[in-house]
């Protein structure tokens, strides 16, 4: 007979207890924060992905004067930072691609012997002709 499920308490509990806090965090967070019914732009004639650039580059002297955005950097924090959360998500994956089997690393896309005994995709080559 099967059973219901059951409440694990002690350890198990923690990243739970974590989750629901951090959302009540974010939550409070956003409802918090006043939005401004006004929106402000920016001016039509300066390109903002030049200035980020510019700013990356520390070229001052090519931003543009009139009309320009000034105090990039903010920008281009957001922009390194999107960059560093978008490496590590890659590394991860490449990770967790992995696998182990009889105690020897298997990458990814990699063709074995099914128990059966025969192979997948093993007598075909990368270039479609027959392995020797």
């Amino acid at each position: 007979m099967t059973t219901g499920p059951r409440l694990r308490l002690g350890k198990t509990l923690v990243p739970g207890v974590l989750a629901v806090a951090l959302f009540a965090v974010m939550a409070a967070i956003v409802l918090n924060t006043p939005f401004e019914s006004t929106m402000a732009g920016y001016p039509g004639d300066v390109s903002i992905i030049s200035e980020i650039g510019y700013a990356m580059f520390d070229m001052t002297a090519l931003q543009s004067t009139e009309g320009a955005i000034g105090e990039t950097e903010p920008f281009l924090a957001a922009f390194l930072l999107a960059a560093i959360v978008l490496d590590a998500a890659l590394d991860a994956s490449l990770v967790l691609a992995k696998r182990e089997e009889e105690g020897e690393t298997v990458t990814a896309l990699t063709s074995t012997e099914s128990s059966s005994g025969a192979t997948e995709a093993s007598g075909v080559a990368a270039d479609g002709g027959e392995r020797q």
